[in-house]
């Protein structure tokens, strides 16, 4: 199933008609700037409770050659029919069935090539970042494209979610009354005050998110292999859902640990940094993309040294931060990081 995205609806003798400048979309995802000569396809999802919003403003901080796909899932606008996932197991086998028809071309509703004209099926590398509840999708569904033998991503960029799961005391009880699910979704950051206030926008948004952190407990933590795919995470320094001891665990899981960058904040540091965690994305995705060959084992050990050099897209250095080794913290003054 497809549908169109593009400039609002217009209304003509009395019914809304699309503008015919409109694009068609996969139901699955959302692209809101279709970039056909896209170098790399990065497929976004949300934190509990977020949806394709959280990254409308993405765009502008990635260059020309990253096309941005904002995952839709079940339950949110535009997909509002459909039950939201309680299980992540579940959702990530969903993920990958979507993703691996994709790729292939074979998806009802896609044209041979994912878009009319562009580029052969699979012939893009893509990429995921996960926020929150993102990451954890994000891991899980990595996970099973790799048992179905299906390529997995360039790149798995993981934010705000530590790879034994979050502590379920630090987070909103799916239990609880609605009055209580939302003051703690409050306190953690993921409920505006404005939606707070608003009785229609909660009863929208409390069913979904429910069901998310449902889902979020569904995690069970299990000793596999190291990924062979390049990892990088993010955090917020004050951030008591994950640590940044936590994330820092994430080295242990990955054959291609690119390192851990710190955002001064708490769980939702993307909303105050994004200029500055899009700089840090890009960086990577120049790192993985630039390289000869297959990506070799890397930063395993857990060493610590200075990386100096210039971000992708922003050769004086200038976006913000200072990265040290495996791991960095990223602050109001400049940083640069290395391609290997």
């Amino acid at each position: 199933m497809k549908e169109t995205i593009g400039r609002p609806l217009i209304r003509v003798a009395g019914r809304e008609e699309i503008r015919s400048e409109m694009v068609t979309q996969p139901s699955w995802y959302l692209t809101f700037e279709p970039r056909p000569a896209a170098r790399v396809h990065l497929y976004g999802l949300p934190f509990a409770g977020g949806g394709v919003s959280m990254f409308r403003p993405w765009t502008r901080h990635l260059p020309p050659w990253v096309e941005l796909r904002a995952v839709r899932l079940p339950g949110r606008p535009g997909r509002h029919r459909q039950a939201p996932f309680t299980d992540c197991e579940e959702a990530a086998r969903w993920l990958a069935d979507a993703l691996a028809e994709t790729r292939a071309g074979t998806r009802a509703g896609e044209p041979a090539g994912e878009r009319a004209g562009g580029p052969a099926a699979g012939a893009v590398p893509y990429a995921v970042f996960g926020h929150s509840m993102g990451a954890l999708l994000g891991y899980r569904l990595t996970r099973a494209l790799l048992r179905d033998g299906t390529p997995p991503p360039s790149l798995l960029a993981l934010a705000a979610w530590p790879v034994r799961g979050a502590t379920a005391a630090l987070t909103p009880d799916p239990a609880d009354p609605d009055d209580r699910f939302a003051a703690t979704l409050r306190s953690l950051g993921g409920l505006p005050p404005e939606m707070a206030d608003d009785p229609e926008a909660l009863a929208l948004t409390l069913p979904v998110a429910r069901a998310d952190f449902t889902l979020c407990r569904s995690y069970a933590y299990r000793d596999e292999p190291p990924l062979p795919v390049p990892v990088t995470a993010f955090g917020g320094t004050a951030d008591a859902v994950a640590p940044p001891g936590e994330l820092a665990e994430w080295r242990a899981h990955t054959r291609d640990f690119l390192g851990l960058r710190l955002f001064e904040g708490g769980h939702f540091f993307p909303r105050e940094h994004l200029p500055e965690l899009a700089a840090a994305l890009t960086a990577d995705l120049s790192r993985v993309l630039d390289r000869p060959g297959p990506a070799s084992p890397r930063n395993t050990s857990g060493t610590f040294g200075t990386v100096s050099g210039a971000v992708a897209g922003d050769p004086a250095g200038t976006a913000a931060g200072t990265v040290t080794g495996d791991v960095g913290v990223v602050t109001s003054v400049p940083f640069a990081t290395s391609t290997p």
